[in-house]
């Protein structure tokens, strides 16, 4: 997975939500770029919210206690999904242990 523009699709527990062009590996984890198919939609309230959470306070120096409390739970949600990535090329899947996605940006942590 260290080849740039690799192409993988991901799954969210057992089901293909859309396709990623991998960027950059380091360090165990991944950078990208996610493009949703519908079956998203069952999925995108929740990485929605994280996200927003994630803006939310950029003005200060750290979030509020409600923002970090909120933050958590969105995260607890986020990580109770499980997540793999089918690499196109090889056809190889990795399991990840946490995906973060944000628009059309993809962040991930391979077990």
């Amino acid at each position: 997975m260290h080849t740039p523009a690799e192409h993988a699709r991901l799954y969210l527990n057992d089901r293909e939500v859309g396709d990623v062009v991998v960027r950059k590996c380091d360090n165990g984890w991944g950078f990208g770029e996610f493009c949703p198919n519908e079956n998203f939609s069952q999925f995108a309230p929740i990485y929605g919210k994280w996200a927003l959470l994630m803006h939310a306070d950029e003005d200060e120096a750290q979030l509020s206690e409600a923002a970090s409390e909120e933050l958590r739970v969105a995260e607890y949600e986020m990580d109770a999904i499980r997540a793999k990535l089918l690499l196109q090329g090889s056809g190889e899947w990795r399991d990840l242990m946490q995906v973060n996605i944000d628009g059309p940006l993809i962040e991930w942590k391979q077990r």
